[in-house]
């Protein structure tokens, strides 16, 4: 009897191989759970985060897809367009338009800033720093006009947006030689009894 626990040890360490090349397949045993799958792979990876203040956009698509966007809502919802049938006041009416209106206004004060950045400003030393300055301030005065819901200031702003436009675009953007963005574009705003941006 003293020999037996030596003859179970050397049945045990004679079954250890066959086991190690046969294992129960994964989830048979409950002792053993089944090995987890891989993750997939992901469709459209998460870029790695940006640096701060990195210039993404051009000035072109900034224009495209922001500033012209939001100054047509803004003047959609803004002014009075005459017509055959009258004059009709374009201003908003109801809560939803006066949203979109402070929307729009917002996009633009910001876009002013982008516009200023280190890669889109234009010439850094002259006016374009005055023109993206103006387009922010226009917008702020667009903001409040449509936070307040005033008819009056609404128009007021629609045109200083117009106007800081109509002033950059006359002078970085080459036009026909009988294009009215030729003209002295300071001359034309104080002809129209606007006051030209300082």
């Amino acid at each position: 009897m003293r020999h037996l626990p030596i003859v179970i040890a050397a049945a045990i360490a004679c079954a250890l191989p066959a086991f190690a090349q046969s294992p129960a397949p994964p989830g048979s045993d409950p002792a053993i759970p089944p090995a987890p799958k891989p993750a997939p792979a992901m469709a459209n990876p998460i870029p790695p985060i940006l640096a701060p203040g990195r210039v993404l956009l051009g000035t072109k698509d900034i224009m495209r897809h922001i500033v012209n966007p939001a100054a047509e809502a803004f003047w959609a919802r803004s002014g009075e367009v005459d017509d055959e049938k009258g004059a009709h006041d374009r201003t908003s009416k109801d809560d939803e338009n006066w949203k979109i209106s402070l929307d729009s206004a917002a996009q633009l004060v910001e876009a002013g800033n982008l516009l200023q950045m280190e890669g889109r400003a234009r010439d850094p030393n002259g006016p374009w720093m005055k023109y993206s300055i103006q387009l922010t301030n226009a917008g702020l005065a667009a903001m409040a006009a449509a936070q307040a819901k005033n008819h009056d200031k609404t128009f007021d702003a629609g045109s200083a947006i117009y106007d800081s436009c109509f002033a950059c675009h006359g002078k970085y953007i080459q036009r026909p030689k009988d294009s009215l963005y030729k003209h002295d574009i300071d001359k034309d705003l104080k002809d129209a009894g606007v006051k030209p941006p300082k």
